[in-house]
């Protein structure tokens, strides 16, 4: 009894391995399949473009200094004519103060200058008569001599008298000589005269001091009892007037006012342009908006003095929006002007998928930096939107611009490792029979491989299943298998 239970307990556990094996040989292997099904292929690379409006304008302050209130911020909406910002006027009140004081002085300037040079004209204009005067008399005198002198004292004393107003005489052309030589001097070293101009007055001055100590020495000549003859006394006398008056006429004729008149007043213009910049400055120390439209940078906010030189802001006006993209230099020979460009803007609410076209494509390349800073050189690219009617997108928004480097419609792909190499062919595991069926290889022409897919050329047809995993070593020929 009890050897018949332990047959029928064996017998039991045989049959349920050769179930088990059984069960095993037929259960079908799980794998992932792809249906083959007509689609466009499609060889893409994406890029962040960000929305432009067409027409952008800078916006400069007329005037300069310590930015005082700033009243706008970036991303407001404004009008033609509202203010943006104003410029503190204290330093340019203070610069214009002192460039009117300027004026005053040179204009005082101007005056003196004129008054002394008149005076210096009628005072050697007097000084003149008065040496013409002199001569007249010398003649006259040299006339009478000829009768000759009583005694030799009466010579001497004669030759005395004449030889102190020759002295007094040089003198006064010295006292003008100097004079003169001062004012010239002031306005050569002013840049004002020629230094011929400067040269001629001291020499004109040398000239009369050497005559003063000759007339000076004669008189101690004569002081002392030698007299000259008469004819040589006065001829001395009348060659030292006529230089004497030459020299003033010399200085007559020359003329340094009009150098310097036109110096000062070119100097007078120069002050009244700065006037009328500060007054333009002081009229536009409040910068106002040119136009209306959208502050899209507010440069001003970063800084606290504004330089004329600077935009304080840029403003987008109403107008056409393009979307501006930076593309590598690896793949700009594969993108060309009048591509469809796939654009999704990003939504929490779901992705708007929309088209657009390339309009241009830059010639120069420039450095971009990816996030992680790697170093990028890209060319700009234009893109024109076709934005679906109610769609929301204004300026500065970040859309990703899908470009196609190869597409094409009604393609066979396969994952690409779905295919493998067999006696150097290409081959595919297919599951015939539908989604469960049994596993066989078949040959297959690839062509283009796209990023994670290949196009089936010919071999396969649309509605087969294909085996994405060729390495698969759970299937051979004949395996059944069913799909995940």
């Amino acid at each position: 009894m009890k050897k018949s239970i332990k047959y029928a307990v064996l017998a039991v556990i045989l049959l349920a391995i050769v179930a088990g094996s059984v069960y095993y040989v037929i259960q079908p292997v799980s794998v992932r399949m792809t249906e083959m099904v007509l689609q466009n292929a499609e060889l893409s690379f994406t890029e962040l473009g960000v929305v432009v409006a067409e027409n952008t304008m800078l916006v400069f302050s007329g005037a300069q200094g310590e930015m005082r209130e700033l009243y706008v911020r970036e991303g407001q909406n404004i009008n033609a004519g509202d203010a943006i910002l104003s410029v503190d006027t204290t330093a340019l009140r203070l610069r214009l103060t002192q460039v009117e004081s300027g004026i005053v002085g040179l204009e005082a300037q101007l005056a003196n200058i004129e008054a002394e040079n008149a005076n210096s004209r009628r005072g050697l204009e007097t000084t003149r008569t008065s040496l013409q005067g002199e001569l007249a008399a010398i003649n006259a005198q040299a006339a009478e001599a000829e009768r000759g002198f009583a005694n030799q004292q009466e010579i001497i004393n004669e030759q005395l008298r004449v030889q102190k107003i020759l002295i007094e005489q040089n003198n006064r052309e010295i006292a003008q000589l100097s004079e003169t030589y001062e004012r010239i001097l002031f306005l050569y070293e002013s840049g004002v005269v020629a230094r011929t101009e400067y040269e001629a007055a001291q020499a004109a001055l040398s000239a009369a001091q050497a005559r003063l100590e000759a007339a000076e020495a004669q008189l101690a000549v004569i002081a002392a009892g030698t007299t000259q003859s008469g004819a040589e006394h006065f001829e001395g006398i009348r060659a030292s007037l006529i230089a004497q008056i030459n020299g003033i006429t010399a200085q007559l004729a020359g003329d340094t006012l009009t150098a310097a008149r036109a110096n000062i007043e070119a100097l007078i213009s120069i002050e009244q342009t700065n006037i009328s910049q500060i007054e333009h400055e002081l009229q536009n120390a409040t910068v106002t908006a040119p136009a209306s439209g959208i502050i899209t940078t507010l440069h001003a906010q970063n800084t606290n003095f504004i330089s004329a030189a600077t935009p304080v802001a840029e403003i987008t006006t109403q107008g056409n929006m393009y979307i501006e993209a930076y593309v590598s230099t690896q793949d700009t020979g594969s993108i060309h002007a009048g591509d469809i460009v796939r654009l999704t803007l990003r939504q929490r609410t779901g992705d708007i998928i929309f088209n657009g076209t390339v309009e241009e494509i830059g010639n120069t390349a420039v450095v971009r930096h990816t996030a992680l800073g790697v170093e990028e050189r890209k060319v700009n690219v234009r893109i024109s939107p076709q934005i679906p009617e109610g769609v929301n997108i204004g300026v500065g928004y970040g859309v990703d611009v899908t470009f196609y480097i190869y597409r094409r419609e009604s393609a066979l792909t396969v994952p690409r490792t779905a295919v493998f190499r067999e006696n150097g062919r290409d081959m595919v595991w297919i599951s015939d029979g539908g989604e469960t069926g049994t596993a066989q290889t078949r040959e297959v022409v690839t062509g283009l491989e796209l990023r994670t897919e290949v196009i089936i050329e010919s071999g396969l047809q649309a509605g087969e299943f294909v085996i994405n995993d060729a390495n698969n070593r759970d299937i051979s020929n004949g395996s059944r298998v069913t799909r995940e």
